[in-house]
Formats: C-alpha cells, structure tokens, sequence
C-alpha cells in the first residue's frame, strides 16, 4: 500500500500530465490556479539535480518532459 506520501505525488503527478497533454507546455506561474502544479515541477526537479530523487519519478518527470512542445 502506498503511502499517503506517494499517493500525492502520484496525483500532482497526474494533474500535471492531463495539463501538459491538453496544453502542450508546462503551466504559466502567472495563472494562479495551476501554480501549485508548476512549483510541484519545478521542486522536483530541483531534488533530481541534487540526486534527492529516484530513478522511477526521475524517469516519469522525464516523460513529461518529452511531452512538451519546446
């Protein structure tokens, strides 16, 4: 059973991809409503620079990289 922890991540992780599928970018930290889905990211990836992460969400904050219209 995962912890609730992980069920949180889990979510943010899930609101975050149904953003990026329907808007092809990352949230805008101007637009009050979805910032807490952009510094949920920008944590994140702030733990994969510093090796805090592992390799299971590092791999899944990747894909949603790629998902991304640069």
């Amino acid at each position: 059973m995962a912890t609730k922890n992980e069920q949180k991540w889990q979510e943010n992780y899930a609101q975050l991809k149904r953003y990026i599928e329907e808007h092809r970018h990352l949230p805008d930290k101007k637009k009050v409503e979805f910032r807490g889905l952009l510094n949920w990211w920008k944590y994140n990836k702030k733990l994969v620079k510093q090796g805090k992460l592992d390799k299971d969400r590092m791999m899944l904050l990747q894909k949603l990289s790629d998902m991304r219209d640069l």
